[in-house]
């Protein structure tokens, strides 16, 4: 049955069946949070144009020496943009492709770009170095969205049911690289596919559990080891590991590699 988020997001434990998420947190080197996506337009039933606009969905509970931070208002994220909104639950229709409901109140970030409101990456107050990373998330028929790393190394988190073959760009591939000088066709480089589609179909909450190594610098800046993934686990398969990254994917938020950097979603 469709996933629904609910307002249970103040308890403390999580449950990650394919039916609600109770808690997120981050904790140290750990954070966990839940994500929808949907592309989606206007009103409370969204629906796109699939060449613009898409929208993450996601709920967490911040836990920083044990002070709880409800997700009720803006404050973990830098300038989120006037389509980001809170909501008090989602629900994905699956009669039609990009489309979803929501309910007034919070507990969810919902962005709802339209003609007036464009659509704009989220990024975190937090800057992270070393980080493992669990997220639940469900995709609409069609979505398309991505979990970057410090701001700049993307895993792809996309609707790929029926895949049988993956590439870099589909659900839970390390996305590739990419240099503008090169001849057509190989622009895209360094790009690292799932090792199966252990993806579930459109509707369904999905589970993902990301190991990320930032990159080393010696005491000068000198960038001495590449940033790694070295695990990346989908719905209970592993299907990334010791992945050595040269530099930030495409579409980061610079080329160039730091020690610590945001946590971004694609919006």
């Amino acid at each position: 049955m469709p996933a629904k988020a609910k307002a249970g997001f103040y308890l403390l434990f999580l449950k990650t069946d394919l039916g609600e998420v109770i808690l997120s947190y981050f904790n140290l080197r750990q954070m966990k949070f839940s994500i929808f996506c949907s592309y989606v337009s206007q009103r409370n039933v969204f629906y796109a144009n699939p060449l613009m606009f898409i929208a993450c969905l996601f709920s967490f509970q911040f836990l920083i020496a044990q002070s709880a931070l409800p997700l009720t208002d803006f404050t973990f994220f830098q300038s989120p943009g006037s389509a980001w909104k809170l909501v008090s639950d989602v629900n994905a229709d699956l009669t039609k492709q990009e489309v979803f409901v929501t309910s007034p109140g919070t507990g969810i970030l919902v962005n709802l770009p339209d003609a007036k409101n464009k659509g704009k990456d989220i990024f975190s107050n937090l800057q992270h170095g070393d980080m493992d990373m669990e997220l639940d998330y469900m995709m609409a028929m069609g979505s398309n969205s991505g979990i970057y790393m410090q701001g700049r190394y993307e895993i792809q988190l996309l609707d790929s049911w029926g895949v049988i073959t993956p590439t870099s760009g589909d659900n839970g591939g390390v996305y590739e690289r990419w240099n503008e000088s090169k001849p057509d066709g190989q622009k895209g480089y360094e790009g690292y596919a799932p090792r199966q589609n252990a993806g579930r179909a459109p509707g369904l909450w999905q589970h993902m559990k990301i190991s990320f190594q930032a990159p080393r610098f010696n005491s000068s800046g000198q960038k001495i080891e590449n940033a790694k993934m070295l695990r990346v686990e989908l719905n209970g398969v592993s299907i990334q590991e010791n992945i050595d990254m040269s530099g930030p994917t495409r579409g980061a938020m610079g080329n160039d590699e730091v020690p610590m950097g945001p946590l971004r979603i694609q919006g």
